[in-house]
């Protein structure tokens, strides 16, 4: 009978070893290989998917770029000569028009908008002329230079009890001016990292 126990604990205790090495890794190989298929899957169909969709992604994407290029093209080209003294220029002209007189105008700092692809350089502007005009000339220096940002518009009467009319009034413009930057040489966009 003692014979017996121990041969039914040694048969007991030969499963559990097979069951150990041999039963479980199967399964732990079986459910990586399952998940493995998951993943292939997954990826099938969207491979699927967007070789089933590809004209219209392909329309969509040349949606995009026209969209892009209208938009990037509202930024003066670095590469068409000095944006900077165009900007200052027209900065002069709009305020001539408006009937003001600029009194300084001075480049602060240059950088760049790297997630945008742009540059920027902003200027310190004063300007000179009735309090009515000045106002109207922010308007329009927004509206005829979509480039322009104006970071800091400050203006000061000459008079204490002045409004919007004829009184002179002094005002100073933080502008950020954007244009694309000027494209590298081919021997400076090897050389960068």
């Amino acid at each position: 009978m003692a014979d017996a126990r121990v041969q039914w604990l040694l048969g007991i205790a030969g499963a559990l070893a097979v069951a150990r090495f041999v039963v479980v890794p199967w399964i732990d190989a079986q459910n990586e290989q399952r998940q493995q298929l998951e993943v292939l899957t997954k990826r099938l169909d969207r491979s699927e998917g967007v070789a089933g969709n590809s004209a219209a992604i392909l329309a969509a994407r040349d949606a995009l770029v026209k969209d892009a290029e209208a938009t990037f093209g509202v930024f003066p080209d670095a590469n068409d000569g000095d944006p900077r003294l165009a900007a200052q220029r027209r900065v002069a002209s709009l305020a001539t028009q408006a009937g003001l007189k600029v009194t300084l105008f001075d480049w602060l700092l240059d950088g760049e908008v790297t997630e945008a692809g742009l540059a920027y350089s902003r200027a310190n502007v004063r300007l000179e002329g009735p309090l009515d005009k000045m106002i109207l000339m922010h308007g329009e220096l927004e509206g005829a230079m979509p480039f322009a940002a104006v970071r800091e518009f400050r203006v000061r009467s000459n008079s204490a009890a002045a409004g919007p009319g004829p009184d002179a009034a002094l005002a100073t413009l933080v502008l950020d001016l954007f244009f694309r930057p000027a494209a590298q040489p081919p021997d400076a966009q090897e050389a960068s990292p």
